[in-house]
């Protein structure tokens, strides 16, 4: 499975895509540290999936899930976030993404969420 990771924190964001990398069935294909970026990596296609951990440091991370879905609806958006207001959740959800996951999920609790977003499961 071809991800999009959309991730501010470049250690993290580089840390996590090695160790998706060594899962046989995945592979982090492209990388983007803000709304801006993930729209410019989202228009060079060839992705099977997205995850979009929030916040992001520019304009609203449920616009890019919505150009996201947008753009290609039968690509599944998971976001991640630290922000646990369920009206917060509900408008990620309403924007388009398949699945919200708290940042306090295991890794191993993510790697499922995108294989089963995947069809994988």
């Amino acid at each position: 499975m071809l991800i999009l990771f959309v991730e501010c924190h470049r250690a993290f964001r580089e840390a996590a895509s090695y160790l998706m990398d060594r899962e046989q069935d995945l592979e982090v294909v492209s990388q983007a540290g803000s709304v801006a970026e993930g729209r410019q990596r989202m228009a060079e296609g060839g992705i099977d999936t997205a995850i979009v951990d929030v916040p992001l440091p520019d304009e609203g991370a449920d616009e890019l899930v919505r150009a996201l879905h947008e753009a290609n609806p039968p690509i599944p958006v998971l976001v991640i976030t630290d922000l646990v207001d369920p009206q917060i959740r509900r408008r990620f959800l309403e924007a388009g993404a398949s699945e919200v996951l708290s940042l306090e999920s295991t890794f191993r609790e993510v790697l499922d969420a995108v294989r089963r977003l995947g069809g994988e499961e």
